[in-house]
């Protein structure tokens, strides 16, 4: 998903603050409420970019942020290192953690990007311990008219959006992908798992939409 140059316009994006964008006044706040009402003891973050969200996880958790990039898992490693986190390279359909290993995952701004959900959702499952929780905050598939016209170009072919994603202020993302899942392709994959889905929101407020252009969905094993 990420070569060098995507993987480094992220990291400038990422690392820019912004306390009036979605990622700080909304994502944040929700991934912190979340793992204080579930408490888990050991979090596994899929997708972890260079590692932004383990900056919220409290010192009581040992998290492990998982990532393809090794320019991201670099960086993480630079930036975000301690005694109860650590940053390995590997992806979602392959994630490099033993059978029941974590009580709780997040995924944030990643299953839009995945092709095959069903694998995603199957290694999800193979990983957490029974009962253990997820969170995922993907695209909203409700918005991905209103998404286009935040790309200065882009190509669509087999469902599959590729194309330079405009974020303002003169910073894009080169060539990112965008998955055009429908809302019950998602929610079957995950429930196809074994996975119950107990919580399906919305988050992030866009000028011209009220339907939010990111879908919250929590579940459990």
């Amino acid at each position: 998903m990420y070569n060098k140059e995507l993987s480094e316009e992220w990291i400038d994006w990422v690392e820019t603050p912004n306390p009036d964008g979605t990622r700080e006044s909304e994502i944040f706040p929700y991934i912190k409420k979340w793992l204080n009402k579930n408490k888990p003891q050991d979090l596994a973050d899929i997708g972890c970019g260079q590692g932004s969200c383990s900056s919220i996880v409290p010192d009581e958790i040992s998290y492990v942020g998982i990532d393809p990039s090794s320019t991201l898992i670099a960086r993480a490693k630079k930036s975000y290192s301690s005694s109860n986190k650590k940053f390995i390279k590997g992806n979602a359909y392959k994630i490099p953690l033993d059978n029941n290993s974590v009580d709780a995952i997040i995924s944030i701004w990643v299953w839009s990007h995945l092709d095959n959900l069903e694998l995603a959702s199957k290694e999800m499952f193979r990983v957490l311990k029974p009962q253990g929780k997820f969170l995922l905050i993907t695209a909203n598939p409700d918005t991905y008219d209103e998404r286009k016209i935040f790309y200065k170009k882009y190509t669509i072919k087999n469902n599959l959006l590729i194309g330079t994603f405009d974020l303002g202020n003169g910073r894009q993302l080169t060539n990112t992908t965008l998955h055009l899942h429908t809302k019950d392709q998602i929610k079957n994959a995950i429930k196809k798992a074994g996975f119950n889905i107990t919580c399906l929101t919305k988050m992030g407020q866009a000028k011209s939409s009220d339907k939010g252009l990111y879908l919250v969905i929590e579940g459990s094993k």
